[in-house]
């Protein structure tokens, strides 16, 4: 009886391994083993390539900066911008801008608007602490019109370059800046200057 047994065991045994190695009319030799082991590791590997490459809606956050200011002089403006959390210590983004600037004095009346471009990096070494650089490019339009009559108009580009340090606070963030390029025309003046934004994410 137990010969039968072992018989029985070793014959399905021979079955099984011969269900997973055959030989074809041509003599070659498959192993349907490591095709299947293959397969299913190059599948993992395809799934975690696929979910490494893919973008995280998550992590946009939207916000920027708005500027109010009347009377004889007169401050306008609005720039809107979109970042990406790389990780919890950057983020990068890009953003566009429209400032209306207005002076009236007893001999002329003074008027600015820039429409601009910039690219951002935020630094985030610690906790609360942010620091950050900002290129820009603004087109220019610039008018003056003297009490006697006579107006004169430019227009060009203007190059800025800030940087600067501060403190984030939730999605607020304050900092103060500075203008590297210090161009005459640069709509950040040539002296330190604050700002306060706002960013949040869905």
């Amino acid at each position: 009886m137990k010969k039968m047994i072992f018989m029985a065991l070793l014959f399905s045994m021979t079955i099984a391994l011969q269900a997973q190695i055959y030989v074809d009319n041509k003599g070659n030799v498959y192993d349907q083993r490591k095709s299947s082991t293959t397969t299913a590791t190059s599948a993992k590997s395809n799934n975690r390539s696929s979910s490494g490459s893919s973008f995280d809606m998550s992590k946009l956050s939207f916000g920027g900066n708005l500027s109010l200011q009347f009377g004889d002089y007169t401050v306008v403006g609005i720039s809107p911008q979109v970042g990406y959390d790389f990780n919890k210590y950057l983020t990068a983004g890009a953003g566009l801008g429209y400032t209306y600037f207005k002076d009236k004095t007893y001999d002329y009346k003074w008027s600015s608007s820039y429409v601009s471009f910039d690219l951002f990096g935020r630094f985030y070494p610690i906790e609360y602490i942010v620091i950050g650089i900002q290129p820009e490019i603004s087109r220019m339009w610039q008018s003056v019109k003297w009490n006697d009559g006579v107006k004169v108009s430019e227009s060009k580009f203007v190059p800025s370059f800030l940087v600067g340090g501060g403190l984030r606070l939730g999605g607020m963030i304050a900092m103060i800046q500075y203008d590297v390029v210090q161009d005459d025309n640069s709509p950040y003046g040539n002296n330190l200057f604050y700002s306060v934004g706002y960013t949040f994410r869905f």
